[in-house]
């Protein structure tokens, strides 16, 4: 049995941020999510990177970011690498909770009630 290479989490960042506040006071929130995650490698070395674009609207705000998350390798990036569980499920579940974190702190200190993204299990996706 192969051993999967050690990654470990470098850095997160907001990409790139925008927020509109809507003029409505409804105490529910229904909100559409779209959430779509992209992995980028570094074809030269050990790093690579998780981006999550993120959509929210509902009748309080719309909320779009790039929130990213770069992540170390212990070993140089090859192929087998890319394809591995580590990178299609394990490192998006590492850096979803920072942008979890970062858009329910963002939401609350913007005055409007505090918008939680529910957990989400990334390995359902391999299935």
């Amino acid at each position: 049995m192969k051993l999967q290479p050690k990654i470990f989490l470098k850095e997160t960042f907001v990409e790139s941020l925008s927020f509109k506040r809507k003029g409505s006071n409804e105490p529910y929130l229904e909100t559409e999510v779209s959430i779509s995650p992209f992995v980028n490698f570094d074809e030269q070395g050990k790093e690579y990177m998780v981006m999550f674009e993120g959509n929210f609207e509902n009748s309080l705000f719309d909320l779009n970011l790039q929130f990213v998350a770069i992540f170390g390798t212990e070993e140089t990036i090859d192929e087998e690498f890319k394809a591995s569980e580590i990178v299609r499920v394990n490192s998006l579940a590492i850096a979803f909770p920072f942008m979890r974190s970062f858009i329910s702190t963002f939401t609350i200190n913007a005055g409007i009630p505090n918008f939680i993204l529910p957990a989400y299990n990334f390995s359902k996706e391999e299935e």
